[in-house]
């Protein structure tokens, strides 16, 4: 019974119900200062800096260590759309709250590693994006029946059908968007779609971690454009 009553929860769900949810949470959790910031553990770093011997960090300063840091950038592909996220590693250690804070590394540089990475993304989102586009992209897709926007997605002819479910793949994408686009500034935000897509019927086996949920989720889609060689990679 429970099963049957998810699954019906799911079918009903839409593409202009998670834009009515996302543009509930960008206003519920977005402000004007700072940004949202990961940290990418350790055992994963070792792995992506041995993929990307290449990759080109330059020495920049880092308001929130408050001191200079290396920082890379890759872009995250979010709907077929790159979304650019920054990459910090720490050049030595320094004695400084805001630096250890920063880092993770605990009092006195406790846990100070080479291989520690912190991702910031966006401080403000774009305000050119046009965020219901990229959230009924699936829909669009279709090019089957009348009208535009929100009504096409009530379309339930044979030809639009598939395309217009609401996969893991989608759900995937509107979570990065909702942080990596810098819609929110905190990650309850994050938790709270989580969870609401849960309570809509989709069971996408997520870690309950929001680190590791985004990392995962960032790292399957992401492209290398500033490196040593002037090369690019695009890893998927």
């Amino acid at each position: 019974m429970e099963t049957s009553t998810t699954t019906t929860i799911a079918a009903t769900t839409t593409y202009t119900d998670v834009i009515t949810k996302f543009r509930d949470l960008k206003n519920k959790y977005y402000t004007e200062s700072g940004c949202m910031i990961s940290t990418l553990y350790d055992n994963f770093v070792k792995k992506f800096l041995e993929k990307h011997p290449n990759l080109l960090w330059e020495k920049k300063y880092n308001s929130y260590a408050e001191t200079d840091v290396l920082t890379a950038k890759i872009n995250v592909i979010i709907f077929g759309k790159p979304f650019v996220v920054y990459l910090h590693r720490p050049i030595k250690q320094v004695h400084r709250w805001e630096y250890e804070n920063f880092f993770g590394f605990g009092g006195h540089n406790e846990d100070f590693s080479y291989d520690r990475i912190i991702a910031t993304f966006q401080e403000r989102f774009d305000e050119n994006i046009d965020i219901e586009y990229l959230l009924m992209t699936g829909t669009l897709a279709c090019g089957s029946g009348s009208g535009s926007g929100s009504d096409k997605c009530h379309v339930v002819d044979d030809e639009c059908r598939e395309c217009c479910v609401i996969d893991t793949k989608y759900i995937k994408n509107t979570l990065k968007l909702l942080v990596v686009g810098g819609y929110v500034k905190r990650w309850a935000a994050f938790n709270e779609f989580k969870e609401w897509f849960k309570e809509s019927g989709f069971d996408f086996g997520v870690d309950i971690n929001n680190g590791n949920t985004l990392t995962s989720f960032m790292f399957e889609d992401y492209e290398v454009v500033n490196m040593l060689n002037k090369n690019s990679e695009h890893d998927v």
